[in-house]
């Protein structure tokens, strides 16, 4: 067979081929033509400069208003407690040991006999109640004499408690009055709601120091603007009134995230303790003891 005529064979059976598939397209469902297409794109490798929105990378529409409201959770707020063991609570008094600079560890303890110990993730030493009511312990790390405005401003940042969506906003700090050992403040403030809205809340703080350390202890006990004028203030004053240091004792412990009994629990890494990192061929403390370089039969 000459070239020509293998050449016309061959056009001959790819006009066939090109016309069935044509007849066969236009005499399928719509359905059943789509997917394929579909498909195809979906097969295409794809890199990041073909990516130009969220849904081209997720291949879904995220809400328009994505806010603080869409978030899931919150960071877990900080309020400077170091606990050598866990809180308790008996017969309406909560008690707690934590652990100061200068190696003190001092006993505190607060009667909420109508609030109930909190326990989780989220907390420290705080007692709550399904009103709304709360009281919580605050420590303030060489916090010295600060005034009602200062300790306000600590109690109110943006990684405490009230902090979480947001500084509080229309602050206003009043009665602050010492008597003997403790200072109480009164503390109206609006907090800001994880969809961008503001709730109004009213505290007492009670402050105080334990002998021996720097730090200033804060007993926050709050209401809602609403519950304060229905009884919340009584509450709160009662619960701060009994604020205290029961007493103190010195520790090896320092006042730091590693100290607490929790530190793992909260994704903390504790490392081998190295008794003498300096008896070894280096003075790097990971290549001595905890190496076994310095060790009689060492490798």
């Amino acid at each position: 067979m000459s070239c020509r005529g293998a050449w016309m064979i061959i056009l001959i059976q790819t006009a066939a081929a090109l016309d069935l598939r044509r007849r066969c397209l236009l005499s399928a469902p719509l359905g059943c033509v789509l997917p394929n297409a579909a498909n195809a794109a979906e097969q295409m490798m794809r890199t990041s400069s073909d990516i130009g929105s969220y849904a081209d990378a997720t291949g879904s529409q995220r809400a328009a208003n994505l806010g603080a409201g869409s978030i899931s959770g919150k960071s877990r707020p900080y309020t400077g407690v170091v606990l050598a063991e866990a809180p308790n609570s008996a017969a309406g008094v909560v008690a707690a040991d934590v652990v100061l600079t200068n190696g003190v560890l001092a006993k505190v303890a607060f009667a909420a006999p109508e609030l109930k110990l909190a326990k989780g993730f989220y907390y420290d030493v705080e007692a709550r109640a399904k009103t709304g009511d709360s009281a919580y312990l605050h420590v303030i790390a060489k916090g010295g004499n600060l005034d009602g405005k200062a300790l306000a401003s600590k109690i109110l940042a943006t990684d405490g408690r009230y902090g979480a969506f947001g500084p509080p906003t229309d602050v206003i700090v009043s009665n602050d009055v010492t008597k003997g050992d403790v200072r109480t403040v009164d503390l109206a403030f609006s907090a800001i709601t994880p969809g961008g809205a503001t709730t109004p809340r009213r505290a007492v703080l009670a402050a105080t120091q334990a002998e021996g350390s720097p730090d200033v202890l804060v007993l926050v006990a709050s209401a809602s603007e609403a519950r304060w004028n229905q009884g919340g203030a009584d509450a709160a004053r009662r619960v701060a009134s009994t604020f205290r240091v029961d007493g103190t004792r010195p520790t090896k412990l320092r006042a730091e995230p590693a100290s607490d009994y929790r530190f793992e629990e909260q994704g903390g890494v504790r490392l081998p303790k190295i008794e003498n990192p300096l008896d070894g061929f280096s003075t790097e403390p990971a290549f001595g003891s905890s190496g076994g370089l310095g060790r009689p039969g060492g490798l």
